[in-house]
């Protein structure tokens, strides 16, 4: 687009020959950068120019010079160009969960800036799209990664994850050694990327600690309180007097028990059953923080902006104040605390025939820990009281019947492929392997009918909530998923798929041992679940509808249908607004994400810190994707996967078949699909990138293979892959 300057000189010019010819030229120009979808540089300005309109580059760059000095033509700081601009609008860009947006629409992929939510820019704005022109003043968001000194010219390694590259250091920094965690403010750029300067140092400790406080910063997870919200805390009683509370059900002496791991302190949930005709009476306790946290307090404000407690190895970043999630709100035993109960009715087949919400003063019984019900479960052994054992027994029951209609409706349930790390003084020290108990089991299902009793319960007050959506795979990883399980021998059937219709198929694996790795691949086709008012179903549970309700200490969401519950029982108007609902919904979902985010990166920084001792070592793993630059291999007993590029493979040519998943050599017809055991050798590892660098000694059972007596050659630069794990304790 031609600035009037540069119009005015092209309409004085016109009628001179050379000029003219010019102005064509610069008007055809003008033309072709219109269409690309981003800036150029000087050797596609070349490029697209020739193909079109054959020249020398001498003159091409006279007329680029001529054109700048006119104003038609812009060059960026990294030597791009594009038409002057007329129409440019300013904005700030916003990132979503698909990629960066101005004034609501999508931006432009561009070779031509590094841009990053909060970057103040000048655009323009299409029907589908916005093309960024310039960078007006970069987002006051640092970015957080590791120093690097090169001799005399440090850098820093972004870890960030709405920027990942090398950012140059526009001076030395005064604070901050190699490898100490940074945060820098960003100041410009050059043509290797973002410039900035060090503005404090966010870690310079090691092991847990300093992986902790490096991805939660790099992932802007609030952990400092803002002042006042601590003293806000410290002002709600320490105990509560169950005499005050007249107006609700006394649960005092009820055998109510938590139920959690080890190492919980946020118990907010309690359980009690018993038998009742054909049935049982199933009580589920929550913890009542809606009663303590009002909306548009400030413990309610920090509350939405932290969405959810993040769990890591070394400590728990909560979503409210200690005094709040391991305090009052805690149903610690033998102290009396307020909750909200969910009252059911279980019928002999395993369905909730009546509910009941209500407000009430309980006292826990007893603390007790997965492990210890475990036992008694399958002894009969455990050292409480015996109204506490009663109604274990009856829960064990329940339970039973819970999983029976489960399995009906075709809900999916998997054994997870997880691993707990075992610290010693902020190191790995060991890693076991997580398994889950029918103790796990009877708990989840007590928390699954609360919370679709809770969804239910608002439903029939024609009140909105927050629905925990899971929507259908699409059909996209729903076909990979069938060439991945073809692979396996079992079949898919064609058409709509339904959790009962998953379900079939992978009971086909039978007993396998190689059966976790399908239903890994299963999770992985899923889509992800989100919090939203609208309902559209929980496809994993096979479930119309469901809220979650049973963990409001450390989830925004629960919080949200508690405070709609009790409206609702109080006969109050709904004070929770749709579009409100709609923008909590969003995000929360965005907090859980982040908060998942650093619990696996976290754990896979300290997996591959456990690993590094092994470099050089040949292992055993098995594949876990097939892509076609290579294949994931999870190391056996680690629970850290790694990349074994293509050109690792041997001296053939191999090529990626996505009917089968496989990678086959042209010449040897040598195939490595999933689930292949494989011998590696440990190349290379860098914990703060979970980057895990593999090289093929032999594949299992398949004959030959070795590069060598247990040496095999170091690969070239490969991309790596971050070791996962569950954050969560509950779904």
């Amino acid at each position: 687009m031609l600035s009037n300057l540069a119009r005015r000189k092209i309409s004085d010019q016109k009628n001179a020959s050379p000029a003219g010819q010019g102005s064509r030229r610069a008007s055809e120009l003008l033309e072709l950068l219109a269409r690309e979808p981003a800036p150029v540089g000087w050797r596609e300005l070349v490029a697209i120019t020739e193909s079109v309109s054959p020249g020398s580059r001498k003159s091409l760059r006279m007329l680029v010079r001529g054109m700048l000095r006119s104003g038609e033509l812009v060059e960026d700081h990294q030597g791009h160009y594009h038409p002057a601009s007329v129409d440019g609008t300013e904005g700030v860009l916003a990132g979503t969960r698909r990629g960066l947006t101005f004034a609501g629409v999508p931006v432009e992929r561009t070779r031509a800036f590094r841009l990053r939510p909060g970057d103040r820019v000048e655009a323009t704005v299409h029907e589908d799209s916005a093309r960024v022109l310039r960078v007006i003043e970069y987002s006051s968001q640092p970015v957080v990664g590791e120093l690097k000194y090169f001799g005399q010219y440090p850098h820093v390694e972004s870890l960030s994850p709405e920027y990942r590259g090398r950012i140059s250091l526009a001076e030395t920094p005064a604070e901050g050694e190699d490898g100490n965690t940074v945060a820098v403010r960003i100041t410009g750029e050059d043509r290797r990327g973002l410039v900035g300067v060090v503005t404090h140092v966010v870690s310079s400790r090691e092991g847990a600690a300093h992986a902790a406080e490096t991805l939660l910063a790099s992932h802007g997870v609030p952990v400092e309180w803002p002042e006042g919200v601590e003293s806000a805390a410290g002002r709600l009683p320490r105990q509560v007097q169950p005499g005050r509370y007249r107006d609700r059900i006394s649960l005092i002496h009820l055998p109510l028990v938590t139920i959690d791991g080890e190492t919980a302190r946020d118990f907010d949930d309690a359980v009690y059953a018993e038998r009742q005709g054909n049935g049982w009476r199933l009580v589920v306790a929550i913890a009542d923080v809606a009663h303590y946290v009002k909306p548009g307090s400030m413990l309610d404000l920090c509350a939405w902006e932290r969405g959810t407690s993040v769990y890591l190895p070394d400590r728990v970043v909560p979503m409210l104040p200690e005094a709040l999630s391991n305090g009052l709100c805690s149903l610690r035993p033998e102290e009396p605390r307020l909750a909200l109960v969910c009252d059911m009715q279980v019928s002999d087949g395993g369905l909730v025939s009546r509910f009941d919400f209500y407000e009430a003063v309980i006292r826990s019984w007893q603390r007790l820990t997965y492990t210890r019900v475990q036992e008694f479960l399958e002894s009969g052994a455990l050292d409480v009281e015996a109204p506490v054992q009663d109604s274990l027994r009856q829960l064990q029951a329940v339970f039973h019947r819970f999983r029976d209609a489960r399995e009906g409706r075709g809900a999916l349930d998997f054994d997870t492929h997880e691993a707990v790390l075992e610290l010693e003084g902020g190191r790995v020290r060991a890693i076991h392997p997580v398994t889950r108990l029918d103790a796990h089991r009877l708990i989840e299902e007590a928390m699954i009918a609360a919370n679709v009793c809770a969804a239910e319960f608002l439903e029939n007050a024609d009140r909105s909530g927050m629905y925990r959506v899971h929507e259908p795979p699409d059909s996209t990883k729903t076909e990979q998923l069938r060439q991945a399980l073809a692979f396996a021998g079992v079949r898919l059937a064609r058409g709509e798929v339904v959790p009962k219709v998953l379900q079939t198929a992978l009971a086909q694996l039978g007993q396998r041992p190689d059966r976790w790795i399908f239903e890994m691949l299963t999770l992985r086709s899923m889509n992800q679940a989100v919090y939203s008012p609208e309902n559209k179903g929980h496809f994993g549970l096979a479930l119309n509808h469901y809220m979650h309700f049973t963990s409001p200490i450390r989830r925004y969401a629960d919080l949200v249908v508690h405070r709609a519950i009790k409206e609702v029982l109080h006969g109050g108007a709904a004070s929770q607004a749709f579009d409100w609902l709609v923008t909590t919904g969003e995000h929360i979902s965005m907090a859980e994400r982040r908060a998942e985010a650093v619990s696996w990166g976290v754990e896979g920084w300290l997996k591959c810190e456990y690993i590094a001792h092994h470099v050089g070592e040949v292992l055993q793993g098995v594949v876990m994707g097939v892509t076609d630059f290579g294949l994931f291999v999870e190391l056996s007993g680690f629970y850290v996967q790694g990349l074994l590029h293509i050109s690792e493979l041997g001296e053939d040519y191999f090529r990626f078949v996505p009917e089968s998943l496989t990678l086959v050599g042209d010449r040897s017809g040598r195939r490595f699909g999933i689930g292949d055991e494989l011998q590696v050798q440990l190349v290379e590892v860098q914990p703060a990138v979970g980057k895990v660098d593999l090289a093929l000694v032999r594949k299992a059972g398949a004959g030959g293979g070795r590069r060598g007596k247990g040496k095999a050659k170091r690969p070239g630069k490969a991309a790596g892959s971050r070791a996962k794990g569950n954050p969560g304790r509950r779904s």
